[in-house]
């Protein structure tokens, strides 16, 4: 699978242990924030402001999210006072426009949006970092060394490192659950082929799995909307922008027809609710799966937590019987891929070009990648709102407490790299096996790891999304009005039967393809590639770099 040695293994899995052992080790939370080191006089603190997401979930009585009890500790115990400038989460981009055309955009920026950050770097609004992390950074210093990834993933195409970021831990993004009560009732087994999933479907569909006596239950979810709706794509790894066999980019909607081909096998079977169209977020889908009607279902389980307290908790209670496996993706005409990881290398953070106290926001950001300061942000105050148990283990005090004044502080930690604190940085630790459902997660967790951290190749086509490039923006433009003249041309003749078949699709979809531009975003992205190729992390680095945090865990 990898067609890149980027990566200083050996090195990398050193660093990941120390980091471990480390984590278990300092359990200080009593390192001054500000001062000098060689004097011991304190030092002035700088001003600098920044931006912080509104989730709207501060609750009542804990402030707003720019003045809390949050924005105050970091206030009284970091190295700079911080004005905090609230962004709506998923306004993001319109809020910045206005901030930065007015100029009082703040100085430090924190964006998960690559493509949002990526817009700022065009614009020369960014300000280069390399020579500010050199000459002013401690603990960010050591982390680019610790982690070159960090540094790779950052810099620009002008050669200069413009984003701070994070290192996660690589696990799957999405799940795939099928009902293993329904199969045992039926004498079936999890479906290895494309054959065997319309086979396996249409028995869930047609058998009475429920054995209920009522024909109510469908195979799979809906297709087009929702968690479910990229099933498919992974399954063929239908993606318009792939790496070639011969490790070049590939570009283009060839790759969607194979995807179609089986869609269009599945709704004509009346394995999938032939209303799905209508279901335009996806919720009835998810409804049904979690009332016991559907028998496949693809969930984002980016949080597991959030999953078992969620759909799992609500399937568990509706479904007592239900029994669920992780289930693999099956070999089809395309091959066999493996679903979508978390981003193992996640950039976060960029500074304003016009920012008068960089030193200030380096001093800063510091601060911010300490364990000791990023577990505030997960846990709380030690003593407070957890205690750490003799081998490290942060232990919640007062559940109560805690989701009132720690649950919504996530954001403050955004460049904060969780697997520093050591084995309890891990998902795999976080689980509570008193609470079923959490007891029932985890399960599913550790089968979800062993079925899909594999070398297969991952069906999310070239790169983690946050890693891929942004098109210029005319091309931009032309891209995502082409794309959705694809995907309309084949949902068509998914639900059409013979009145427009999937050839007169494919047909339909080059010529689109070809008149909207495809011929310039073909040249863009492999102009791209062969600049950027050695630079860009794939999915074959972060397999590696799932082997290094698993070597580094067992070295713990």
């Amino acid at each position: 699978m990898s067609i890149m040695n980027k990566l200083p293994k050996l090195l990398l899995i050193a660093g990941l242990g120390a980091g471990l052992l480390a984590g278990c080790s300092n359990n200080s939370n009593k390192e001054p924030a500000a001062g000098n080191a060689d004097s011991g006089a304190p030092k002035e603190r700088g001003n600098i402001s920044s931006t912080i997401y509104d989730r709207g979930s501060v609750p009542n009585g804990m402030g707003t999210i720019e003045d809390n009890m949050w924005t105050k500790w970091i206030n009284e115990n970091g190295p700079a006072n911080v004005k905090y400038v609230a962004i709506p989460r998923w306004e993001s981009q319109s809020k910045l426009n206005v901030l930065l055309a007015s100029g009082s955009a703040p100085d430090l920026i924190f964006e998960f949006g690559t493509s949002i950050r990526n817009q700022m770097f065009d614009q020369k609004q960014l300000m280069p970092l390399d020579d500010l992390i050199e000459q002013h950074s401690v603990e960010y210093k050591a982390l680019l060394e610790k982690y070159p990834q960090l540094k790779q993933a950052g810099i620009k195409s002008d050669g200069k490192l413009y984003e701070f970021g994070r290192m996660n831990e690589v696990y799957p993004l999405v799940s795939v659950f099928i009902r293993q009560d329904w199969l045992d009732k039926l004498g079936l087994s999890v479906p290895a082929t494309q054959e065997e999933f319309l086979a396996v479907a249409k028995a869930f569909t047609e058998q009475d799995p429920d054995g209920n006596g009522v024909d109510d239950t469908y195979g799979i979810g809906g297709f087009e909307f929702g968690d479910n709706a990229g099933l498919f794509r992974y399954i063929f790894n239908a993606n318009w922008v792939n790496l070639g066999a011969d490790g070049e980019i590939e570009v283009g909607p060839e790759r969607l027809k194979a995807e179609a081909e089986f869609k269009r096998a599945l709704y004509e079977a009346g394995v999938v609710d032939k209303d799905f169209l209508s279901d335009k977020d996806g919720s009835k889908s998810k409804q049904d799966f979690l009332n016991g009607k559907i028998g496949i279902y693809a969930f984002m389980t980016n949080d597991y937590m959030g999953f078992a307290s969620r759909e799992l908790d609500t399937l568990m209670k509706n479904v007592p019987d239900a029994k669920l496996k992780i289930m693999p993706l099956p070999v089809t005409s395309a091959g066999q891929f493996t679903t979508v990881w978390n981003n193992p290398v996640q950039m976060t953070a960029i500074v304003n070009a016009r920012a008068k106290n960089p030193e200030a926001i380096m001093e800063y950001i510091d601060f911010l990648v300490k364990p000791d300061t990023g577990r505030t942000f997960r846990y709380g105050i030690e003593g407070e709102h957890y205690n750490l148990e003799a081998d490290g283990r942060p232990v919640i005090v007062d559940q109560e407490k805690y989701k009132n004044e720690v649950s919504w502080a996530s954001d403050f930690g955004m460049v904060y790299s969780r697997l520093e604190e050591g084995k309890y940085g891990y998902a795999e630790t976080q689980f509570d096996e008193a609470i079923p459902a959490q007891k029932e997660a985890l399960r599913l967790f550790k089968e979800a790891v062993d079925t899909y951290m594999t070398d297969l190749p991952v069906g999310e086509g070239l790169t983690h999304s946050e890693h891929m490039p942004q098109l210029p923006k005319e091309l931009q433009v032309k891209f995502s009005n082409v794309t959705a003249a694809v995907h309309d041309i084949y949902t068509r003749a998914i639900i059409s039967g013979s009145k427009y078949s999937i050839e007169q699709a494919a047909q339909d979809a080059a010529k689109q393809w070809e008149t909207g531009g495809g011929a310039e975003i073909v040249d863009w992205y492999k102009g791209w590639w062969d600049k950027e190729k050695d630079n860009v992390l794939i999915w074959s680095d972060f397999y590696e770099i799932f082997e290094q945090q698993q070597a580094a865990l067992k070295v713990e």
